[in-house]
């Protein structure tokens, strides 16, 4: 947990990184650098697999990262430091798609931002992304989720996608926000890759996201 200075309850992002990443990206530390001087919490944590966390990474699933996320849910809520009624999620990637699930299925989460994510995931080859060769099973669970269809019970969503997305098409982006409910808003970042490594685009985004969420918080 990264807590602004001071004293209270803030409110929290919880921050869910992508399929090969980690807690320790240089992104989500800007991020959690950022969100602190504007007085909102971050929850960096590591996904199965990834990390510090336990587990092999070449095992973990769709269901099973949902399932992380519900238990880091539980811990923000009633973290000492975090206003339970302002929690967000920020998600990129996979961890986007995950993101979006459980905003599909948890009210309490007040808003979200999903970047440069997914809603299908084929397998391509022998199934190694990343240089990680994965088993035939997160290909087969992440097509038992009907990605778009959730999409359609979620809202206060900030979509974030790179236009030159060379991982995740920037069209599937745009496909799961079309699916979404008001109000939400999508963003192309013009020249932007998959994890949009210029920082001018990177700290686009963070700045986005942060006014995006200081805006739902706001209304606590």
């Amino acid at each position: 947990m990264v807590i602004p200075e001071g004293r209270g309850k803030y409110p929290c992002v919880i921050l869910s990184h992508g399929l090969v990443s980690s807690k320790e990206s240089s992104k989500y530390a800007l991020v959690s650098d950022t969100f602190a001087r504007a007085g909102i919490a971050t929850c960096r944590f590591d996904y199965h697999g990834c990390g510090e966390s336990g587990g092999d990474i070449t095992e973990t699933t769709l269901t099973i990262r949902l399932e992380n996320l519900d238990v880091i849910t539980e811990y923000v809520m009633y973290h000492p430091s975090v206003d339970s009624r302002n929690v967000g999620i920020l998600g990129s990637s996979f961890g986007g798609t995950t993101c979006v699930l459980k905003a599909a299925k948890d009210k309490r989460i007040k808003c979200i931002s999903p970047w440069a994510t997914p809603y299908r995931m084929d397998m391509d080859g022998d199934g190694t992304i990343s240089g990680i060769l994965f088993k035939e099973t997160i290909f087969t669970d992440f097509a038992q989720h009907d990605i778009l269809s959730e999409a359609r019970n979620v809202s206060n969503a900030l979509v974030i996608h790179g236009e030159m997305d060379e991982v995740v098409p920037c069209e599937e982006g745009k496909a799961l926000y079309h699916n979404m409910q008001k109000p939400k808003k999508c963003v192309i970042i013009k020249g932007g890759d998959h994890i949009l490594s210029n920082p001018v685009h990177r700290d686009k985004a963070i700045r986005l996201a942060r006014n995006w969420f200081q805006r739902y918080f706001k209304k606590g």
